[in-house]
């Protein structure tokens, strides 16, 4: 909507537009230092949303505000993330700790994510929850079917998601209040669980790695649940690019992997499942799975994009206008030097970024 009084004017003649990115998964403002590290990195990245996947309103109430604020990163918080008191990400927590030569006990990694066993459990931590309205919450599924074997098997503790009938409560008491829930899901038998059990959001493509002692076949989402996923409108999360961490374990996975994520990508776009783009990078960005996402040629370029644009912006801010060139929606966006459709490394030098209508980054002097 035109203002009364324009403060400045910028040609943009030669130049290209998109709507400002949007990663729908990432950990990188979930505690204040790394929130303040992360602000200013993913801003020049041109990403001005961010979804944070585990997070709870105690590690973040502190610093929160600040990041609502003109020119920082408006973020999506997660108000509470389940798994079991053995699940993930206790066992990275634990290993991370370790590495660093540090000791940290169980009890203190339970403080950043909301450990629960049994319904009975939920029921005691369920009244604070919806006290603080939450629009968003998750629940961890890792090799649901394999769970009573992996509960025998010291290896996996630290590693483990919730009991299924746990998952399956705190999904039907959310959508009872109104709340949206994301899915951590690792095999396509989490997939085909996280859509049954009605997960709005599902937070990974299958196939981000390939566990010790399962094959490519176990990461194959079946026919039933991407027609289901399709009917029921779950939205998948891509964060494909996670995968190579996993690659630079273990090289001679790398084609298998890459493999198993066209496939079923390319499966899920034919049956019609909405997708949203997210890293899962705390140290890169969206623009980093956009770049890998289009190595797999699973879409042509222009798609690719409006789905890293419009269609991210409609999988997880619904209730807003974004990711739009319309009157009335939310004036930001990134203008390019270079033709992304062309060269997607135009995507890595912005020429002007706009965030609601506040210039943050310019180089139309230079």
């Amino acid at each position: 909507i035109r203002p009364a009084t324009v403060d400045a004017t910028f040609d943009l003649q030669e130049r290209y537009v998109l709507p400002g990115l949007i990663d729908a998964h990432n950990h990188n403002f979930q505690n204040g230092p790394f929130a303040a590290f992360s602000n200013q990195r993913t801003l020049r990245a041109g990403v001005y949303h961010s979804v944070q996947m585990c997070a709870r309103q105690e590690q973040t109430m502190a610093f929160a505000g600040f990041l609502q604020s003109p020119g920082n990163v408006d973020v999506l918080f997660t108000d509470a993330c389940f798994s079991g008191s053995d699940g993930h990400p206790l066992g990275i927590a634990l290993a991370s700790s370790a590495q660093m030569g540090e000791e940290i006990s169980v009890e203190e990694v339970h403080q950043s994510y909301d450990p629960v066993d049994t319904v009975e459990q939920l029921d005691g931590v369920w009244p604070a929850l919806l006290e603080r309205s939450p629009r968003l919450i998750k629940v961890i599924l890792i090799n649901s079917e394999r769970r009573e074997a992996e509960l025998r098997d010291p290896s996996t503790f630290g590693y483990r998601g919730l009991d299924p009938a746990v998952a399956r409560e705190i999904v039907r008491r959310a959508h009872d209040a109104g709340i949206r829930v994301a899915a951590h899901v690792d095999s396509a038998a989490d997939f085909a669980l996280a859509v049954e059990i009605g997960a709005d959001l599902i937070a990974h493509l299958p196939g981000y790695r390939i566990a010790e002692n399962m094959t490519p076949a176990d990461y194959r989402i079946s026919d039933a649940a991407l027609s289901a996923a399709a009917e029921r409108g779950t939205i998948v999360i891509t964060t494909a690019g996670a995968a190579r961490h996993a690659m630079q374990r273990r090289p001679e996975s790398a084609e298998a992997l890459r493999a198993m994520q066209v496939e079923n990508l390319m499966r899920l776009i034919a049956a019609g499942v909405p997708l949203a783009m997210g890293s899962d990078d705390v140290m890169g960005s969206v623009v980093d799975e956009i770049v890998y996402v289009d190595a797999l040629g699973v879409m042509p370029r222009d798609k690719l994009l409006q789905l890293a644009t419009a269609g991210t912006a409609r999988a997880m801010f619904p209730d807003r206008t974004m990711g739009a060139f319309v009157e009335g929606a939310e004036a930001t966006f990134n203008v390019y030097s270079g033709d992304p459709l062309e060269d997607l490394a135009a995507l890595r030098s912005i020429f002007l970024g706009v965030q609601a209508g506040t210039v943050l980054a310019s180089k139309r002097d230079e």
